[in-house]
């Protein structure tokens, strides 16, 4: 994804799955040679590959593919971001591994972490981009005005009284003295207002309940007895059951409402990044072994996930079907 930012700068944000067994599919070697050479690139993906370069744990020598991999990434001029022997993946009591990864070119990355996902044997990567990617020249603040509030006729009058005889040969001085009454105008008849963002999607509870699932679940990994395992077990329940609420009653309904193109908008997603802990992907990872209800019930939720990895949304969700023509990708 070509990502457009300010002043006419763009990042190039990419992900890539390799199934297991890993191997080095075409559809890879495209991508690493398709990739602009300027521009700042992140590249992010589930590998299922080991290499000492970030399992210096590993016993083994590294597979061919392996190698392979590491050599086609280096040669693409990536760097990897990843601390090396940082865990990222963990099932039951033994298996842990580092097959996320985080590449980046001409690009800086910051503060990168893995934590523990309640509902997902993978880790959440966090990290941070490089300050260069702020605005140098600070932007005016966006005034928001109450429409309904306006008294339009004394705007229309008021209009009209500003406006100067229109002459065909001083169209760029009529622009210039329209554009200037019209903002005149509403400044004078249509009150201030604000932005306003509504009531917390992510809020406290759900904040707190996803905490201690995740802490349940670290300390399972650490050490897997009975009553770890039963105790994660509860934590999580008791986080998915709300979670599920939240779903149905607020991120569907939002969904349920849109138009056909009209994309989701930002704020219900970015109102997650708030979070101490986890990202969004969090609220939509299922345990990996459901499907989607129905083919349209999946489609639906990509207006949200487009950005994200995701595995499957557990069908006990049981989100209806819907539309095609309101996917946004």
């Amino acid at each position: 994804v070509q990502v457009a930012l300010d002043q006419n700068r763009d990042l190039i944000a990419a992900s890539a799955y390799m199934r297991p067994p890993p191997q080095i599919s075409q559809s890879f070697r495209r991508l690493l040679n398709c990739l602009p050479a300027s521009l700042p690139l992140l590249l992010c993906g589930d590998f299922n590959t080991h290499h000492p370069q970030w399992e210096p744990f590993l016993e083994t020598s590294p597979s061919e593919v392996a190698a392979e991999f590491l050599e086609l990434c280096t040669d693409a001029g990536l760097t990897l971001v990843n601390t090396p022997g940082e865990i990222t993946h963990a099932r039951g009591a033994r298996e842990r591994s580092c097959i996320d990864l985080t590449w980046s070119k001409h690009l800086t990355v910051l503060d990168w972490s893995a934590s523990v996902m309640p509902l997902s044997d993978h880790y959440m990567l966090t990290f941070t981009l490089h300050q260069a990617f702020r605005d140098t020249i600070p932007s005016a603040p966006r005034m928001f005005y109450s429409w309904r509030k306006c008294k339009w006729d004394l705007f229309a009058k008021d209009l009209d009284a500003q406006l100067p005889a229109y002459d065909y040969k001083k169209q760029s001085t009529g622009i210039k003295a329209f554009t200037r009454a019209l903002t005149t105008s509403y400044r004078r008849h249509c009150p201030r207002s604000m932005h306003k963002d509504g009531p917390r999607l992510w809020d406290d509870t759900l904040m707190e309940a996803e905490r201690i699932a995740a802490d349940s679940k670290t300390r399972y990994l650490q050490l897997p007895t009975p009553d770890r395992i039963a105790e994660m077990q509860r934590t999580r329940s008791q986080f998915f059951l709300l979670l599920r609420v939240r779903l149905r009653n607020t991120y569907l309904r939002r969904i349920s409402e849109l138009n056909p193109g009209e994309p989701l908008a930002w704020k219900y997603i970015s109102g997650r990044k708030k979070a101490s802990l986890p990202s969004p992907t969090s609220m939509l990872l299922g345990g990996g072994q459901h499907t989607y209800r129905g083919q349209h019930g999946g489609q639906r939720m990509l207006s949200i996930a487009s950005f994200f990895h995701l595995t499957p949304l557990t069908k006990l969700l049981g989100f209806p079907n819907a539309s095609k023509d309101r996917i946004q990708i």
